[in-house]
């Protein structure tokens, strides 16, 4: 019995270093991280499926937002990268069952790229348009910094709850 215990717990720690590798890998290689954005959801959320749909609706009007302050001065203009985001969903560890949301996006376009519009942007606009979205919890929005040591700590923060019954690593989503 000890023995499968143990190769469980090593098969774990395995899955959770290549979920590490693999996240830190996207921030180097295919995303250009800006911001680190956390928020939790509105009570009742312990659904994997509802928050799976709650994402997909939030990648959508981000992406509507992001089309809409896109900079119109230039000529064919609607053509744009859309940033990139990666979406980490985890439950709460306090035993609730509670989802929150990491998300670790680009810059976004211009006219909404400081740290008062990303603010404005995750604590009213968003929660105004989304019931699911808490509008008292904390969120907590940061700007990253791109250093290897520093990418390296957010990959390890992002996949610390990862195990064979949850894998938290959602998506990366070019929107």
């Amino acid at each position: 019995m000890k023995k499968v215990f143990q190769e469980e717990r090593q098969r774990t720690k395995q899955l959770r270093k290549r979920i590490k590798d693999l996240i830190l890998k996207e921030l180097t290689t295919n995303l250009n991280p800006y911001w680190f954005v956390s928020f939790h959801y509105t009570d009742n959320r312990t659904n994997e499926d509802q928050i799976l749909k709650d994402v997909a609706d939030l990648k959508n009007k981000i992406r509507r937002i992001a089309y809409k302050n896109r900079d119109r001065s230039i000529k064919n203009s609607g053509s744009f990268p859309y940033p990139k985001i990666l979406f980490i969903n985890e439950q709460s560890h306090l035993g609730t069952g509670q989802y929150h949301t990491h998300i670790i996006m680009e810059r976004m376009p211009a006219n909404i790229s400081t740290q008062a519009d990303i603010e404005n942007l995750f604590r009213k606009i968003l929660p105004s348009k989304m019931r699911s979205l808490s509008k008292w919890k904390n969120i907590d929005i940061q700007r990253l910094s791109v250093e290897t040591e520093d990418l390296e700590r957010i990959s390890n923060y992002l996949s610390k709850q990862c195990g064979h019954d949850n894998i938290s690593l959602e998506s990366i989503v070019v929107i």
